[in-house]
């Protein structure tokens, strides 16, 4: 009886052995599988099967690249237009043909700032950084919108002392050249980056940038004609508290969207309560608690979460979270979910996680 008892234990450990092995076999080949296939288009993700499919679209996402070429198009570009208006600004004493290349002087920093952040976001995750380095484009528009802000006072306070003491224009004609040629290259980098400006708030913080630029280079012009058939200056200092209206205005957005990703806020495109009401729906989830919903980068979204189950249903308890984290990327675009399995009967039941109880005893 001793030795078939031993015999019995031998055989179960080789096939716990073998168990083993397979499934190391089936995690070897679900990571060839997703090296091969996270190359392909995101409409080919439906051909696999769900959990697949989460994973390779996630990786996908992680590795879209932003043009990098039409963000150095734009920038030589601008750079070009923002040396002819300070020249022409400077000759011509047009203030805001200056307000217009300080405009355009901000734009190529923005520019630098969104081809550095598109390069640093990418950086892979280390053991110190764990979701990577996605937040610097969110930094990098976040300065590039403060600057913004500070070159609007400054032309704010230059175009109350031009209003206090108007000065004669030379040349009306040059700057008005000068001006249209602006206006066409704003145009032409406008039309570079409306394709990028959807893909992070980097590269909304430089299509704003290179927009407005593109409404004072107009205003600018419309300012040249009028004081070339009516001589009246004082539409000068008037443009230009305008376009640094218009500064503020841009700054504002940005800063305020890069502000609620770094409070690490329930983003504007999702609302908390549908988000619970969903998985709250899915057999067989009896409660939620602990719902957190944040910004990674403008991007990715992330949550997590502590589920109820019933002690019956905690076998499935895997398979739930497989069509949590489905539904979660598929109704809201929500890309990183944790999710934790506790029983019904959870003594930290609060929807929120306040924690409102001492935190050392």
């Amino acid at each position: 009886a001793t030795r078939e008892q031993q015999q019995e234990n031998s055989n179960k450990r080789t096939a716990t052995r073998e168990q083993q092995q397979e499934n190391s076999n089936k995690r070897t080949a679900t990571r060839e599988q997703l090296i091969k296939i996270r190359r392909n288009p995101p409409e080919l993700f439906s051909n696999y099967p769900p959990v697949l499919a989460l994973y390779t679209a996630m990786a996908y996402v992680h590795t879209t690249d932003v043009s990098k070429k039409k963000i150095l198009w734009t920038i030589l570009l601008n750079a070009g237009i923002t040396i002819a208006e300070f020249i022409g600004g400077l000759v011509t004493g047009y203030l805001a043909l200056l307000a217009d290349a300080v405009h355009n002087l901000s734009d190529v920093a923005a520019l630098l700032l969104a081809l550095l952040g598109a390069k640093g976001s990418q950086l892979p995750a280390t053991k110190k950084s764990t979701y990577g380095y996605k937040r610097i484009e969110v930094m990098t528009a976040f300065i590039s919108a403060v600057a913004l802000v500070v070159i609007g006072v400054f032309i704010i306070h230059e175009a109350w002392q031009r209003y206090l003491h108007p000065q004669a224009l030379s040349d009306p004609w040059l700057f008005l050249s000068i001006a249209t040629i602006g206006l066409f290259g704003n145009l032409f980098s406008v039309r570079i980056l409306h394709s990028e400006k959807g893909k992070s708030l980097n590269m909304k913080s430089a299509f704003i940038h290179m927009y407005y630029d593109m409404l004072s280079s107009i205003a600018v012009i419309i300012g040249g004609i009028i004081i070339i058939t009516t001589g009246l200056v004082i539409i000068d200092p008037i443009l230009s508290a305008i376009i640094a209206l218009m500064l503020f205005k841009s700054s504002y957005m940005v800063i305020r969207d890069a502000t609620l990703i770094f409070l690490e806020a329930v983003p504007a495109t999702v609302n908390f309560d549908d988000v619970y009401d969903a998985i709250l729906r899915i057999s067989p989830v009896t409660d939620v608690h602990d719902l957190h919903i944040w910004s990674l980068s403008s991007n990715e979204i992330a949550l997590s979460c502590h589920i109820c189950l019933e002690e019956r249903d905690f076998q499935s308890g895997p398979d739930t979270i497989v069509n949590i984290n489905a539904m979660l990327r598929k109704q809201f675009n929500i890309g990183h979910g944790t999710i934790q399995l506790e029983k019904a009967d959870c003594s930290r039941s609060d929807l929120l996680c306040r924690h409102t109880e001492p935190r050392w005893e």
